[in-house]
């Protein structure tokens, strides 16, 4: 009888390979995939592999490659099942199969392709593998003190499935009692679960399958012991044959694996909690879904998030979950400082566990303890920099241990929250910032407009006036012409905070910016400056027309205004599907040092253009910036060597 691994992810696909071998007689160890079967390999060496090509976490020629690396497994046969590659497909044949056995295929083709080696198999395969239940040779107070001893639970029943071996290690998880329960009632009798949280049914026991005659490997499962705490677990069990190969037992192994699961299981916590933070449209949408996923992730029931507010420094609900099918739990209005369980951590500024609610010490508020079966809870801060901006609560049914796994996830969540929430608080008055910056420049504005107003019209009057002598006249037309430039200030001003704000809106149409960049540069000539343009020609987008024709002449007028006398202003514009660039370019005084990102807020000027004596506002570039993100476009500087400044608008061609 030989000893054959299955690697196969299919499971109908494992069962209908598992049992063609079983009915040849022979011992079947079954892995859903590459990795796990390399791992039942160390267990067990088997004396025949059939592996499935197409698996996950390691696939078939990757398993093979791996087997025929290793010393001790170098000769063991490998047949690999598959659907995909062609006759010829020399991966197979490289990888070290001996065999290949081709997808679809009928039981009886399986049968055949599977009995030569089989039959070899067979040969090699020593008397050893055979396990039995009853040995002469050993001494059974030797068996019984390695039982002992051993830190892994075993388990053995006889083939009614009574139990008749349960090692100390066993007995102390489930208890003393656990003996007398039949195989049959194991999963019922104490809540068994697969590791995801699902039904254990009685036939999906591992040890129930080792009666049927499968080799279990690595079986998860998810139980509560004596104690109450949750406990994950890993079975490998196998069936125990007489001498003509008849089951007439089963054996388990039993591996506590709690603390590599939850290990895992707080890592991806902790990202879904960061992927929520980062992909909520709003703070309020963004804190629902932290506390919806710390408590589906970690099994808590309830999970409240407590921020601390500033007008009445009491703690207030912000998010709360609640798990199917569960009772809402009573929340008070507010909590100050030192009240109940969240108030206290607050207070203590510390994580905190309440292992049994219903203890006289317990911190939590006695109208929630009435009205819950919770068993425990815990609270922890939630921090912006050094200050205590909330507390995170949450309450389970099951015991929970402060294992320092758990306090760091609870912690580096708490921690995600705070700076969620300062970042927030920022954007938040940076929105009312520039909404009151927006209000001042419109009140500002009408209040100049209306003396300006006057400025102008009584200069016009002045200047009609008979009589009028010449210095008299030039006085008047200097006063004229400073009262039209700051009334084009103030339109400026108004129409950059228009912007800005949303309340000016874009007339969109279909633009050929080729056109208005030739008319922009047509407009600006001066024959000091030398233009240079390589226009493209029918770039065409949606957009505004005459907003896109202010940025084209602000950018052009600026490159004019700070070139030298006899120097070159080159425009560019290209483009292909999906974007326009223009750059304009110049050879004047270039970009400031240190401030560079700072010329496109209002009125700002750089120190170079300041003491230049050049006229300006400081309103060209912000306003460009305006119009060009309003077409969901970008704008930067950047330095032209060896002096000069280039600006590079990019532009979508379909404005959405």
């Amino acid at each position: 009888m030989a000893t054959v691994l299955v690697a196969e992810d299919d499971p109908d696909h494992q069962r209908l390979i598992a049992g063609v071998i079983r009915r040849e007689g022979h011992d079947v160890m079954v892995a859903g995939d590459g990795r796990a079967a390399l791992l039942a390999t160390a267990h067990r060496r088997p004396d025949l592999v059939v592996a499935d090509v197409d698996m996950p976490e390691m696939d078939g020629l990757q398993l093979c490659r791996a087997l025929r690396a290793d010393p001790d497994l170098a000769d063991v046969p490998i047949v690999l099942v598959t659907a995909f590659s062609l006759p010829g497909d020399t991966r197979l044949s490289e990888a070290g199969a001996t065999a290949v056995i081709r997808k679809p295929f009928t039981l009886q083709e399986l049968g055949k392709a599977l009995s030569p080696h089989l039959g070899e198999a067979s040969a090699r395969s020593p008397a050893a593998h055979m396990p039995l239940l009853e040995d002469a040779a050993l001494d059974p107070v030797f068996v019984e003190a390695l039982l002992q001893s051993v830190d892994t639970g075993l388990a053995a029943c006889d083939a009614d499935g009574r139990m008749i071996l349960l090692n100390p290690t066993v007995r102390e998880f489930f208890g003393d009692t656990s003996e007398a329960v039949p195989l049959d009632e194991w999963a019922k009798r104490f809540a068994l679960r697969h590791h995801d949280g699902t039904e254990l049914s009685a036939e999906d026991l591992p040890m129930t399958r080792a009666l049927a005659g499968e080799v279990v490997e690595q079986s998860g499962l998810l139980a509560t012991d004596r104690h109450g705490r949750q406990r994950w677990l890993t079975i490998n069990a196998r069936p125990v044959r007489d001498w003509d190969g008849a089951v007439v037992g089963a054996v388990a192994a039993v591996q506590d694996i709690t603390l590599a699961y939850r290990s895992r299981l707080y890592q991806a916590c902790k990202t879904e909690v960061l992927k929520a933070l980062a992909e909520s449209t709003s703070a309020a949408e963004a804190r629902a879904q932290v506390v919806r996923t710390v408590g589906d992730m970690l099994g808590w029931r309830t999970v409240r998030l407590w921020l601390v507010d500033p007008v009445t420094d009491r703690l207030r609900v912000e998010a709360v979950y609640t798990g199917p099918n569960e009772r809402p739990l009573p929340i008070p209005a507010s909590m100050a400082r030192g009240e109940g369980l969240a108030g206290q951590c607050w207070q203590r500024g510390e994580l905190l566990w309440v292992t049994d609610l219903h203890a006289e010490d317990s911190p939590v508020l006695p109208e929630v303890v009435a009205a819950t079966e919770f068993r425990a809870g815990g609270a922890v801060p939630v921090r912006s920099g050094e200050h205590i901006t909330g507390v995170m609560t949450f309450f389970s049914y099951d015991q929970q241990e402060p294992e320092p796994a758990l306090a760091l996830l609870l912690t580096g969540v708490a921690g995600s929250i705070g700076a969620h929430v300062q970042q927030h608080r920022a954007d938040d008055l940076a929105h009312h910032l520039a909404a009151a910056t927006d209000e001042y420049v419109a009140l500002v504005g009408h209040e100049l407009r209306t003396p300006l107003t006057s400025i102008s019209a009584y200069i016009e009057l002045l200047a009609e006036a008979p009589g009028l002598t010449p210095d008299l006249r030039e006085l008047a037309q200097v006063v004229d012409r400073n009262s039209r430039r700051l009334r084009d200030l103030v339109d400026q001003l108004l129409d950059l905070a228009a912007l800005d704000a949303g309340h000016r809106t874009i007339t969109v149409g279909e633009v050929n910016l080729t056109e208005v960049t030739g008319a922009a540069v047509a407009a600006a000539g001066e024959r000091r400056i030398t233009f240079e343009t390589r226009l493209m020609p029918g770039l065409t987008m949606t957009g505004d027309s005459d907003r896109l024709r202010q940025v084209v002449d602000n950018l052009v007028d600026n490159a004019v205004k700070f070139s030298p006398d006899g120097s070159t202003v080159t425009v560019d514009l290209t483009g292909d599907d999906e974007t326009i660039v223009l750059t304009v370019t110049d050879n004047g005084i270039g970009l400031p040092g240190d401030d560079r990102p700072a010329l496109f807020r209002r009125l700002y000027r750089g120190d170079n253009a300041r003491h230049s004596g050049i006229p300006g506002n400081g309103l060209g570039l912000a306003l460009c910036r305006a119009v060009v993100e309003r077409h969901h476009g970008t704008i930067t500087l950047s330095r032209h060597e060896p002096a000069g400044t280039t600006v590079t608008v990019r532009l979508p061609r379909l404005h959405g």
